[in-house]
């Protein structure tokens, strides 16, 4: 088999990890969401952390396929050393808004790429500095009520509704989107996939 024309298959439902693959040009690929049971305790540092949680995400979906390869993800946001996901509730959401309003807070995006025909992994990550600008109560009350808060680490959604709240963005954009791309373009090219030829 040609190598470009590998099967390439995410392990996430994410909307926005499936964009930024077809931005990158892959159009062919299959989507399957992974099971895997996140242990946000697993390891301390944050850097080590996302990659492990990216590839268990990958792995899990790995089981299910005999040649392809599997792209793995996870993003998570750190605050004042704690580690933020998704918001429990409306109140939660809130209350991580607030925290950010006028703050820098730091996101952190996994990758994991598993070859399942020779089972090469490659794991990686990128970041990006975000800050907020201050804050009122009633424009994070407003954006807690669009909903979209309650499906997004750290109660925001960059490439939604809340691109007004932010100041500032240092480091690797499409890190805070979902997937740092510049990563997965040279592992993909790792294992002979070149997106450029595909």
């Amino acid at each position: 088999m040609q190598e470009n024309k590998r099967k390439i298959v995410l392990a996430s439902q994410s909307p926005r990890r499936k964009q930024l693959l077809e931005q990158m040009g892959l159009q062919d690929f299959e989507i399957k969401e992974s099971c895997y049971e996140e242990n946000m305790q697993a390891m301390d540092d944050p850097r080590e952390l996302v990659r492990f949680l990216a590839l268990g995400k990958a792995k899990k979906v790995a089981q299910h396929y005999a040649d392809a390869i599997i792209i793995g993800g996870d993003t998570f946001i750190v605050f004042n050393g704690q580690f933020i996901g998704k918001p429990k509730d409306k109140n939660d959401a809130k209350q991580i808004l607030k925290n950010f309003s006028g703050k820098e807070h730091l996101i952190i995006s996994g990758l994991a790429l598993i070859d399942t025909r020779n089972e090469q992994t490659i794991t990686d990550f990128g970041q990006a500095k975000i800050k907020f600008r201050k804050l009122s109560n009633e424009e994070i009350n407003n954006y807690v009520n669009l909903e979209e808060s309650l499906e997004m680490a750290g109660a925001y959604g960059l490439m939604n509704r809340a691109a007004p709240l932010i100041e500032s963005i240092n480091g690797d954009f499409y890190s805070v989107v979902g997937l740092p791309l510049n990563k997965l373009y040279l592992g993909l090219k790792k294992m002979g996939v070149d997106l450029y030829k595909r």
